[in-house]
């Protein structure tokens, strides 16, 4: 009777597929987040994944989320840190695909969805820098004694 002890770990080639999924999806989202939906995304990126990226990231979010409803542009920063967490897993991904796993028949899907999943995040976090840059306009404009 075995207890599955031994029990080996996923390869990195494995999780880089079930993380391009993550990148996909978390890509898109990261445009279009704020507030309590900051809050909403961040407890999800905490339940997607095991590792310890995956609570950081979406802890972070939650934080920020929270934060926003106290100082308002920290719901943009929880945009960026999403979509900045979103890349970097992105590229990580692609790391990996670069040295193996290029005969699997799943290769190509996952880097494309890495690929998706950056250029998303980035084109988010491209639109939270531009609000932050209005804010700060928006800031200048009325003035100290406004």
């Amino acid at each position: 009777m075995s207890l599955n002890l031994n029990v080996p770990t996923p390869s990195a080639y494995i999780e880089a597929v079930n993380d391009a999924r993550f990148v996909r999806t978390f890509g898109l989202i990261a445009i279009f987040i704020g507030g309590a939906v900051a809050i909403g995304v961040g407890l999800a990126v905490m339940g997607f994944g095991s590792s310890r990226y995956y609570r950081v990231l979406g802890l972070a979010v939650v934080i920020l989320g929270i934060l926003g409803f106290i100082i308002g542009p920290f719901r943009i920063i929880a945009s960026i840190v999403l979509g900045a967490g979103v890349a970097w897993k992105g590229k990580s991904i692609l790391n990996t695909l670069a040295v193996e796993g290029k005969e699997d028949s799943d290769w190509q899907v996952t880097r494309k969805r890495a690929i998706t999943g950056i250029v998303l995040s980035i084109i988010g976090i491209l639109i939270s820098f531009g609000w932050l840059g209005l804010l700060l306009i928006g800031l200048i404009v009325r003035g100290p004694g406004a």
